[in-house]
């Protein structure tokens, strides 16, 4: 026989604790004051709104004090009330963020208020140990007095309070503000001031972000709902790890900064910097996260993050970041390029050709008809000199003369200075290599031989090896030497595993020629050590003999 079921009804009003308990939240100090800064925006006027914090450290006092609408008797009885709310598409949407940070920063507070042509102010006061002592919920009071019609605003003082004010701390919210609500700041009249007292308090300032020439690009694109993801993202002139990355905004207000968004960081990747507004994305109640689990996220990271996204999403699409990160690592590899000195360019181009004297295989290829006949019709005059001279070096320094273009009027100036030069197939070209990005990262080098026989090789900056290597030097040494290796197999017809035999007897022999130099270099030294012993040890027989009975 089935029983009968039992409906009662239980009283699940929340326990008073709760309200001190969301305060609980783990807020930072700049995370709770930007909670009462978001209702202060909430309630611009028409020509913006002004908002004051002073950190009263005699009296030891938290203010938040705005020239904003504020509020009516319907909104101000309704203030203190968990999440109500009637604001919709603003900041303080929640109705949780006047509590929760108050009592995270004090447990006392008091809030005064008044809307602009209202002959009244109203006044309520907040003691967590009275409140708890009391047993009910609907009687709270609220104090009425009389004001005049031309002030508006609201003011928070927050007392008894659970942190220690210090100086440092005014520049720390400047900062964080300034950030925090940059958009505001600049485009909506909100001046943010923070200072000990309402006389010396500084209004916040947004600190702008130096990008080179040019690069900021803004990007827009839509999701389901036609609902707007905006932003834009350029790259920086000098890489930061704390400034790279991206802001992310929702309605004006700063989420997450310098958010490595789509990417893992790597020191390539400090160029990159941007804002994105996250609109239509949730938050959590806090405004301290978005909701990763949100569809508007996830659909977000789909058209954003790009290649990134199959750990996610299961399944790959090309994004808006493959473009940024890619920028950036071209200008953080050019830089690393460019900070080469050119002394230690000429360093490794000496040592690769001093290497290829040494090595019989690359002499062979230089001059393969050595011991043959060969009609003077095939040489150059250049070549005819070699040959007569006996000089058979592979590299040699010469010096040339280069021409200075001026105008039509006055003649060209020439200049003398050296280069590089390396025999290949009987025929001598001008040499010299390049760190350089070819915006294509899928090859390591280039070289060009032109008519004027002269060979240029071209490190790629832009190829992906590059970025990852921290030994610039060795990595350079490396893809010179097999370049000249592909040089001169391709000109004699030699199959392709020549290639690599000839590069890795060239990269020993340069580790010779520099292990050679380190110990020339002790040498020397020992060399002068042992003659300013000897030195001294005559002047101090001198002065012996001299002195001697």
């Amino acid at each position: 026989m089935k029983k009968e079921q039992i409906i009662e009804t239980i009283d699940i009003t929340p326990d008073k604790s709760i309200y001190h308990k969301i305060g609980e939240a783990n807020y930072s100090i700049s995370d709770a004051i930007a909670e009462l800064v978001d209702n202060s925006i909430d309630a611009s006027n028409t020509e913006g709104v002004e908002v004051f914090i002073i950190l009263d450290k005699k009296n030891n006092k938290i203010i938040v004090k705005d020239n904003g609408k504020g509020m009516d008797k319907k909104i101000a009885s309704k203030s203190l009330v968990l999440a109500h709310s009637n604001k919709h598409d603003s900041l303080g949407e929640f109705g949780l963020g006047l509590k929760s940070a108050c009592t995270s920063l004090g447990t006392h507070f008091t809030l005064t208020t008044t809307s602009k042509n209202s002959e009244e102010k109203y006044y309520l006061e907040y003691d967590r140990d009275l409140f708890l002592s009391s047993n009910e919920w609907n009687k709270y009071p609220l104090l009425i007095d009389k004001t005049s019609k031309e002030e508006h605003g609201t003011k928070i003082e927050i007392s008894s309070l659970k942190i220690k004010l210090y100086d440092a701390l005014i520049t720390r919210l400047k900062n964080d503000l300034s950030k925090r609500y940059g958009p505001y700041i600049e485009h909506n009249n909100v001046v943010i001031s923070v200072g000990l007292g309402r006389n010396s308090a500084k209004p916040c300032k947004p600190t702008k972000l130096k990008l080179i020439d040019k690069s900021k690009k803004e990007f827009k694109f839509l999701l389901s709902g036609n609902r707007e993801i905006s932003g834009w993202f350029g790259i920086l002139e000098i890489g930061s790890q704390k400034q790279s990355g991206f802001n992310i905004f929702r309605r004006g207000r700063l989420i997450r900064a310098s958010e490595k968004l789509g990417y893992n960081y790597h020191p390539s990747l400090m160029h990159i910097a941007g804002e994105i507004n996250l609109d239509p994305v949730p938050v959590t109640h806090n405004k301290r996260e978005f909701i990763l689990e949100s569809g508007e996220f996830r659909e977000f990271i789909e058209k954003f993050w790009g290649d990134q996204t199959e750990k996610y999403l299961g399944h790959r699409v090309k994004g808006k970041i493959d473009e940024i990160t890619k920028k950036s690592r071209d200008k953080a590899n050019q830089e690393k390029a460019d900070s080469m000195p050119i002394e230690k360019k000429e360093t490794i181009k000496n040592k690769v050709l001093e290497a290829l004297n040494r090595l019989d295989d690359f002499r062979e290829l230089a001059f393969p008809d050595l011991n043959k006949p060969k009609k003077r019709s095939d040489l150059g005059k250049e070549d005819l000199k070699e040959i007569r001279n006996g000089d058979f070096r592979v590299a040699k320094e010469e010096e040339i003369n280069i021409s200075e273009e001026r105008d039509s009027r006055t003649p060209k100036k020439t200049q003398s200075t050296k280069a590089k030069f390396i025999m290949m197939g009987g025929k001598k070209f001008r040499f010299d290599f390049f760190l350089q990005n070819l915006t294509n990262d899928t090859i390591d080098k280039e070289t060009v031989i032109n008519d004027d026989h002269i060979i240029e090789i071209y490190i790629n900056t832009g190829f992906k090896g590059y970025t990852l290597t921290k030994d610039t030097e060795f990595y350079t040494t490396f893809h010179v030497s097999e370049a000249i290796a592909e040089m001169y197999v391709k000109e004699a017809k030699q199959k392709i595993e020549r290639i690599f035999e000839l590069r890795n007897n060239l990269i020993h022999e340069v580790a010779a020629v520099m292990l050679e130099e380190e110990e020339y270099k002790k040498l020397e030294k020992a060399e002068i050590e042992l003659s300013t012993i000897s030195r001294k040890k005559k002047e101090l027989e001198e002065k012996r003999k001299k002195n001697s009975l």
